[in-house]
């Protein structure tokens, strides 16, 4: 039996993108039949995912709970590593890796892995580090812990037998700076980790419960992370205060604190907060909306591709987004006509759209129905699948 050993920091139950993405891999590649091996810092909280007998999943002692704060995101990596490279090298030498990079310098596993017992290794990103480092404003470009992990990182591209990254826009990023690696660099998008069944705002439950059934609703679902443009959203809604548009933000992260102060220092009563909702219930919480948004800050769509974007396709609702002009995301959507891109710091645009479509039913309608359409050719997990096995079993 052929089997795949996955190291990821984030796993099931966390409620991370990055958790329910190889959570998903992890399952799909068991039920085709592989041993598949799971080493993971995420605590179990006494559940476990309905993986097959061919699953074995090993979590990491960590005395650090889960926060959105550096200095503890750090501490959590450290023991995380620690644990996880006594895992690899205890490994028997003829089982290949796939490290995801959580934290972003778990590709050091694989390299010393590579060193040690001369086995494969793939090395998925998650995101482009450290440059995505510097767009988050944690450190500064050249400084010396830019350096130190640039040549971290790139040890860490030229040992893999494969470097997975999660756009077109990231694969050109890393070409244009290693084109030495460019044969390893391969591309598989992401997927929506459910296949929504639609569900009548009208009639929904979730919608209900908040009364966004009985006003036009903008759905921000995801991670509230840096380097994502919610200072934009947050000034769009604080114009648009009088407006009957409902502004609802599902999820955390690190800029929640710039929602949180818009709300107070503006007396925002359209902005909704909510925590991250039960997977058993999203095909309720990302359909209670007319419109959805996606953010990036200017130059983040080559270095990070938010996987919130393929459940709003899923879900078969219209996006908007805050990205740059040309980036992927706005050939996307201007392609298939399921949404519109609008620039980065520029909340007065932003908000003069989504006043213009809380007009257009029928547009909105339209291109939610090309939402789901694009959902069906592209981003299932069923493609996605075919495409890790191909890449890692040559099948």
């Amino acid at each position: 039996m052929e089997q795949i050993t996955i190291i990821t920091q984030y796993f099931y139950p966390s409620h991370a993108a990055t958790a329910q993405l190889m959570t998903d891999l992890a399952k799909g590649l068991s039920q085709k039949g592989y041993q598949v091996n799971i080493f993971t810092g995420t605590q179990a909280k006494n559940t476990t995912p309905e993986l097959s007998n061919q699953a074995i999943i090993n979590r990491a002692f960590s005395p650090i709970a889960a926060s959105t704060s550096i200095l503890s995101k750090i501490i959590s990596s450290i023991f995380f590593i620690l644990a996880a490279l006594k895992y690899v090298i205890l490994l028997p030498r003829t089982t290949p890796l796939l490290i995801a990079s959580n934290p972003p310098y778990a590709g050091i596993l694989g390299t010393i892995f590579k060193i040690v017992c001369g086995e494969k290794y793939h090395f998925l990103l998650q995101d482009i580090f450290p440059e995505s480092a510097v767009m988050s404003g944690i450190t500064q470009q050249n400084s010396f812990l830019f350096i130190f992990f640039k040549k971290l990182i790139y040890l860490t591209y030229k040992y893999a037998d494969n470097i997975i990254v999660l756009s077109t826009s990231m694969q050109c990023f890393l070409e244009n700076k290693y084109p030495e690696l460019k044969e390893k660099i391969k591309v598989i998008e992401n997927w929506a980790v459910e296949d929504i069944i639609s569900c009548d705002k009208q009639a929904n439950h979730f919608a209900q419960q908040y009364n966004l059934d009985k006003v036009f609703t903008v759905l921000y679902s995801g991670n509230l992370g840096r380097l994502h443009d919610i200072e934009t959203i947050a000034e769009a809604a604080n114009i648009l205060k009088n407006a009957p548009i409902q502004f609802v933000f599902i999820g955390d992260g690190a800029k929640t604190k710039v929602l949180k102060q818009a709300i107070q220092s503006n007396k925002l009563k359209n902005i909704l907060l909510l925590p991250y909702q039960p997977r058993e219930i999203l095909h309720l919480s990302l359909t209670a909306c007319d419109l959805s948004l996606v953010s990036l800050i200017p130059g983040a769509e080559s270095i990070v591709a938010p996987s919130k974007l393929y459940g709003m396709l899923a879900a078969g609702i219209g996006i908007i987004a805050i990205s740059s002009a040309n980036s992927y995301i706005d050939q996307l959507l201007t392609n298939s006509g399921c949404g519109i891109n609008t620039p980065p710091n520029n909340p007065q645009h932003l908000a003069n759209l989504i006043n213009e479509l809380a007009s257009d039913s029928i547009k909105v309608k339209l291109m939610g129905e090309k939402a789901r359409q694009v959902y069906e050719s592209k981003y299932t997990f069923k493609r996605a699948l075919a495409e890790y096995e191909k890449l890692l079993f040559g099948i």
